[in-house]
């Protein structure tokens, strides 16, 4: 059987704001029997409830992470507040929950890919993580084009129009998270579901990858 073992950290002492209201989730997907590890995937757990209870600042907490953090402020929060934006709620209208878990990177072996276990691992982070939150968000962006915005930046070898396989890739990526619920963000690259709405149990989840594989076959 397959499973996600999951490791958190939680000071015990005060420390850094940014690291008090963020939970860290790191996660390996593993055969429970070999122990074999067969993917990756991390995840935040941004707790707005505390960070409102605690008087911080809600942009200043998650800018003291990363600019990512901060960049997943600028997008889902009104400016310098803690408050979704008006048109996160008019698009997703039943968040009940300020708080936002993030999933970072969800990344499997490559002899394990092709079988729908990032669907299956995300689907159960969520269960697990997500189902008191208000929103679920990602970025999906294609793992073999990491840094690819990057001045630096050079195309793997036999990659002839690296811009549109770019292009390409990101758009399968989509499609697949939208599988088990992501909706983009309106003039946004970010992703979203509300985790309170209907979304693909992982036994559904799972029986929609087997029937994939069967037609492909």
């Amino acid at each position: 059987m397959l499973e996600v073992v999951f490791h958190l950290a939680a000071p015990l002492t005060e420390t850094e704001p940014s690291f008090t209201f963020i939970q860290r989730i790191e996660g390996e997907i593993r055969d429970d029997e070999s122990k074999v590890v067969i993917g990756q995937i991390s995840a935040s757990l941004v707790q707005v409830g505390r960070v409102v209870g605690a008087g911080e600042n809600l942009f200043e907490v998650m800018d003291g992470l990363s600019r990512e953090m901060a960049e997943y402020h600028a997008a889902f929060f009104e400016p310098d507040d803690w408050e979704y934006k008006k048109a996160i709620r008019r698009q997703f209208p039943y968040i009940l929950s300020l708080d936002l878990l993030i999933l970072e990177r969800a990344e499997i072996e490559p002899r394990f890919r092709k079988r729908g276990l990032g669907l299956l691992a995300v689907s159960r982070t969520i269960d697990l993580f997500g189902v008191n939150c208000g929103l679920v968000a990602m970025k999906p962006f294609p793992l073999q084009f990491r840094n690819y915005l990057d001045s630096g930046w050079r195309p793997p070898d036999g990659l002839q129009d690296p811009a549109a396989a770019f292009q390409i890739a990101r758009r399968k990526l989509r499609q697949y998270w939208s599988r088990v619920g992501f909706k983009r963000v309106n003039g946004t690259d970010y992703y979203a579901l509300c985790p309170v709405n209907d979304r693909p149990s992982l036994k559904k989840v799972a029986a929609a990858i087997d029937e994939t594989f069967a037609a492909q076959d």
